[in-house]
């Protein structure tokens, strides 16, 4: 249950007047999730102390892994290099290596020379992935039986596992490669002197070390696993992905193409410093700046028409803002539809299509609205015309760039979200702008 204010201040006055037995004592039951809250309500030397506590009740390592990661480095700088040992000693591998990719370089080693052998060996295989990688948020712990095995020796073997409570499968090994699999509740159905090898089956889900993360994510989604391996490229098992580290990685996803649309960093977070959030936001604002001013250009090329007939500087955020609205919306599709791999570039004309012929049929509705109110309001067929073609024509652009622009992204390599909606946005302004004033000199006479 999240932590009620009520319950945050009643902890914040127990670290100014409590000590630490009551501290640990309220704690103790709270989830490390919601104990993460409490870091941004606390002063320095108050954080220092809610770690100990933490430390007390072994909830340290869950707790900072829950902490927004803007916040984490001045929290981590905060904790001793030994306390910091111990805490990521006694975490998963994966959460361990996020911890300490979070831990500034002069630090690292004294961090990780403490850790004992074993623990050390396991994170450096995880350090040595590309970051993002299926490799690097791996759980090296796994549990394996021979193919060769029964099934009464592989619930006995599974019996004297360390960590039980991760597996979800059991995966079949020749020497080293995966062969197979076998979920659990077929194990414990089967018959005890069955061999592993009749109960498995073959043809596994698997992702290699190198692919990215999203993909295995989109794997355990498209199928329902609750773990998918992750093997080398001769498809030698070295770790597993479990449902909850792809319940991290879909939200890690999720927000970075949401500020990517919107043109933010991930560092710029609702308690990001003022002077961090202008340095991350001023790029794109003087990006946007600069569409704006082509747009403004636009308009200034069809001056003497607006002078002519003012009534036209009233319509044009119509024109402009049902197209920018109309490619948002294709956009988003499109980028969602290549982050779930629903989409490939053989068939994404049909998409493309899809969405222009969208747009086309939106703009004659949009465009047979607009040119009604034209009309009853202002007593002007022609200005209704001129708003149902430009209209018509823009939606149809919007459709086109909103579905092209984060195909081309992802073609070139690039994050298909990056900067798309600012873009999108700035083509369909222009080409609103042009086309709208285009058609209304044209018929300048009849208006």
């Amino acid at each position: 249950m999240t932590l009620r204010p009520v319950q945050i201040k009643h902890l914040k006055n127990l670290f100014q007047i409590g000590n630490d037995d009551q501290i640990t004592h309220a704690i103790e039951k709270i989830h490390p999730s919601d104990l993460s809250l409490l870091f941004s309500e606390l002063n320095e030397l108050q954080t220092k102390r809610l770690v100990d506590c933490l430390l007390m009740v072994q909830k340290a390592g869950n707790t900072l892994k829950e902490i927004p990661e803007f916040m984490l480095p001045d929290i981590l700088e905060l904790i001793s290099n030994h306390k910091l040992s111990l805490i990521i000693g006694r975490l998963d591998t994966d959460d361990a290596v996020y911890l300490l990719n979070k831990v500034p370089e002069g630090r690292y080693q004294e961090i990780f020379s403490p850790l004992d052998s074993r623990t050390r060996l396991n994170l450096e295989k995880l350090l040595l992935y590309p970051q993002d990688s299926a490799g690097s948020v791996m759980n090296p712990v796994y549990y394996s039986i021979p193919v060769e095995s029964t099934v009464e020796e592989a619930i006995a073997s599974l019996q004297k596992f360390p960590d039980r409570e991760s597996v979800f499968y059991v995966y079949v090994v020749d020497g080293k490669q995966l062969v197979g699999v076998v979920p659990l509740r077929v194990l414990v159905l089967s018959d005890a002197k069955d061999f592993i090898r009749d109960v498995m089956t073959t043809g596994v889900m698997m992702v290699e070390a190198s692919s990215d993360q999203e993909k295995a994510a989109q794997l355990v989604s498209q199928y329902n696993l609750l773990a998918i391996p992750v093997v080398n490229e001769n498809k030698e098992l070295l770790g597993v992905i479990t449902v909850d580290d792809v319940i991290d990685i879909f939200e890690e996803e999720a927000t970075e193409d949401l500020y990517n649309i919107a043109g933010l960093s991930g560092e710029d977070r609702a308690f990001t410093p003022v002077t961090t959030k202008i340095r991350k936001r001023f790029p794109w604002i003087l990006l946007n700046l600069g569409t704006a001013f082509m747009a403004a250009m636009v308009v200034g090329l069809f001056e003497q028409t607006i002078s002519q007939f003012a009534l036209l500087a009233a319509y044009m955020p119509v024109v402009a803002g049902i197209g920018g609205n109309s490619g948002t919306q294709s956009m988003v599709v499109i980028t969602r539809s290549i982050a779930l791999g629903e989409i490939e570039f053989s068939k994404a004309y049909i998409a493309v299509f899809k969405e222009v012929m969208n747009g086309l049929f939106l703009g004659i509705i949009a465009g047979m609205v607009a040119a009604g109110v034209a009309f009853f309001v202002n007593m002007n067929a022609f200005l209704g015309v001129i708003l149902f073609m430009s209209m018509m024509v823009n939606m149809i652009l919007a459709g086109f760039m909103g579905s092209c622009v984060p195909l081309i992204l992802k073609w070139l390599k690039l994050d298909p979200a990056i900067g798309a909606g600012i873009f999108v946005t700035a083509t369909t302004d222009i080409t609103g702008f042009f086309v709208f004033l285009g058609f209304a000199e044209l018929f300048i006479d009849k208006l």
